[in-house]
């Protein structure tokens, strides 16, 4: 994964900005300390990153701190230099900062700086969300092995309860190998053997049945070659195009998809890429980008309800082109809504669900199933060097005042050679 920076630009801070270009990574920038917040209200960030000469007074120190409290999914770096070792020495021992790099900026150490505190972000989120799932898990058993309980509730449910779940969900739950199952046993039961005891009768309707059901489970067993072909290939994308490229591939797969809008009367709004990235060129793989793309839209037209709008807006930011698919954002069976801020990177592990419900609906135009949908983007945009998240934001496009599910890809933006 590229970490997205947001960076307090100042005279200290060019030289990063020209070494976070070369490297590759993306990044945004505030010239005030006042549009810090706002920014890393409004966005998500890996990283906060300042220089120290622009931070010495107490009043900023102490926002620090507010930062770290408030916004935990971000690592604050400093960029300091040997004449400053006793502030920068403070805010490390304080937790104001989490990691600093020394000017002049070497790009290697930079790159291994970032690199290492990214891990230790993401680590930090999954032992915090193990945590979690262990504590729940401990709850189960005690109410599970909780005689007393289990003598006045008649309470019998277990462990492996929940796994044989977890599996029907995946592999038997709506149409496909489960309900061809069902019609198979179906069919054998209406057969009727002729009277010479070598032919058998099946009414149509049944073999409609089967015929429908067929194509369901071949769906399914297609879903898996192209799930296992994009499992295996470790190969980082070479080729490199235009960004306006982009948009073919996305009207492609919005008329693809123009049936599955069509079930809830749902609308795509489109917008038009940047002229400013003309010249430019972006890492290009058109069968990963149009997998990426049918999923996103997928995802967005399933998690939304009855003529909803979802949006396809394009933004040039800095060093990258940035895509952003957004939908309403609707409460879920805990009670949160959308995405919850805990779990914002778990929906890119393999099998994680929010939701447990499958909506048979659109099966038959996922080209990835099983809960591999969103790790399988995540997998293509590392191979095309892209960043790739899903958060909640503040509603901009609508009139309620509600939250939007908003699913940003960064595409680091090449120069064109000559």
């Amino acid at each position: 994964m590229i970490p997205h920076c947001l960076l307090l630009e100042s005279i200290h801070t060019n030289s990063l900005v020209d070494s976070l270009i070369e490297i590759g990574y993306t990044f945004e920038r505030v010239s005030h300390f006042q549009e810090i917040r706002h920014a890393l209200e409004q966005g998500k960030f890996h990283f906060l990153i300042f220089h120290i000469s622009d931070v010495e007074d107490e009043g900023t120190k102490e926002k620090l701190s507010e930062f770290s409290k408030h916004f935990p999914h971000t690592l604050i770096i400093l960029i300091t230099d040997t004449t400053k070792w006793d502030i920068t020495a403070s805010l490390l021992k304080q937790h104001k900062v989490y990691d600093f790099i020394q000017t002049p900026i070497d790009i290697s150490h930079l790159q291994f700086t970032l690199d290492r505190s990214l891990q230790f972000l993401l680590t930090k989120q999954k032992s915090q969300f193990i945590n979690e799932a262990e504590n729940h898990l401990y709850k189960r058993m005690v109410d599970i092995f909780d005689w007393k309980k289990s003598l006045s509730h008649k309470e019998n449910e277990n462990i492996a309860a929940d796994i044989i779940h977890q599996m029907n969900i995946s592999l038997f739950q709506g149409s496909g190998i489960g309900t061809l199952m069902s019609v198979v046993s179906i069919l054998i039961s209406k057969s009727k053997l002729d009277s010479e005891g070598k032919i058998y009768f099946v009414p149509k309707p049944v073999m409609d049945l089967l015929s429908e059901n067929y194509e369901a489970a071949k769906s399914m067993f297609d879903s898996m070659s192209i799930s296992q072909s994009v499992i295996d290939d470790e190969n980082i994308v070479e080729t490199k195009e235009s960004p306006t490229k982009l948009l073919s591939i996305i009207q492609k797969e919005a008329e693809i998809l123009a049936e599955a809008l069509l079930i809830k009367s749902q609308k795509i709004n489109l917008s038009q890429i940047p002229s400013s990235v003309s010249g430019k060129k972006i890492h290009f793989d058109e069968i990963k980008l149009s997998y990426v793309i049918r999923e996103i839209f997928l995802n967005a037209i399933k998690y939304s309800r009855d003529k909803d709008v979802i949006y396809l807006i394009f933004f040039h930011k800095e060093n990258f082109l940035e895509l952003k698919i957004i939908n309403p954002a609707y409460q879920n069976n805990d009670g949160t809504s959308g995405i919850p801020e805990k779990l914002e990177s778990f929906v890119f592990e393999p099998f994680f669900r929010i939701s447990s419900v499958v909506d048979d609906s659109y099966a038959k135009f996922e080209q990835f199933r099983f809960g591999l949908g969103l790790p399988l983007v995540k997998k293509i945009m590392d191979q095309h060097q892209a960043n790739v998240q899903i958060y909640n934001i503040e509603n901009n496009f609508r009139n309620e005042n509600t939250k939007d599910i908003c699913l940003t890809i960064r595409f680091p933006l090449i120069e064109e050679e000559k």
